[in-house]
């Protein structure tokens, strides 16, 4: 009952609530990021969501125009295509808020595997283990949030992503949301050169 019908409405109130809350803030947002650089606030970008089907992925632009085609899409800490009002919203996590509305479309979850890239998934396509993370909606929040962020190799992310959709019910989605609010209010773990992962066994079938 809660995979099938209640996370889908709990999503979309929290969602909806969010929005109306974070509304003021996001539009203050909006207008520092392009006084602070040329180019859209928000930024648009493909990204793989349930059964690995693309859809349109919205946050708030942290980089420099076209900063893709510059160096690609890895970042790191003092990486100068990160503006400076970027740098304060990667960090506390606000250019992730325009994620919101992909919830209330249907497309995303409040908690769930993150959405990635497909190139980021393309060298594990032959892993049906770690393909359990597309059996759901990606989220805004994850277990790998909780202790990594940022910082995970996409071995853990993955591996962590599928237990996930294995456990998933309403005590494990609340425990990762308020653990993650507390992992972004710390600031802690926002690139990828954070602290050094031990690598977990796989779980087996």
């Amino acid at each position: 009952m809660y995979k099938k019908y209640i996370k889908r409405l709990l999503s979309v109130i929290v969602s909806f609530l969010g929005i109306l809350a974070l509304l003021p803030f996001m539009i203050i947002i909006a207008i520092a990021i392009r006084l602070n650089s040329k180019g859209s606030a928000i930024f648009r970008q493909k990204r793989l969501g349930i059964y690995q089907n693309e859809f349109t992925v919205y946050k708030f632009r942290t980089m420099v125009e076209n900063a893709y085609d510059i160096a690609g899409a890895a970042s790191y800490e003092g990486d100068p295509r990160i503006t400076t009002v970027g740098a304060f919203l990667r960090k506390t996590s606000l250019d992730e808020t325009p994620q919101l509305l992909n919830v209330l479309k249907g497309e995303m979850s409040i908690i769930g595997p993150r959405p990635i890239l497909k190139e980021e998934f393309d060298p594990f396509q032959s892993n049906p283990f770690f393909a359990k993370r597309f059996d759901v909606r990606p989220g805004l929040f994850c277990t790998v949030d909780v202790d990594y962020r940022a910082t995970a190799p996409r071995e853990v992310q993955f591996q962590m992503d599928a237990r996930y959709v294995e456990d998933m019910s309403l005590k494990l989605d609340i425990v990762v949301f308020f653990k993650t609010l507390i992992t972004v209010l710390k600031r802690e773990n926002v690139y990828k050169d954070g602290k050094p992962l031990p690598m977990k066994n796989e779980k087996k079938n």
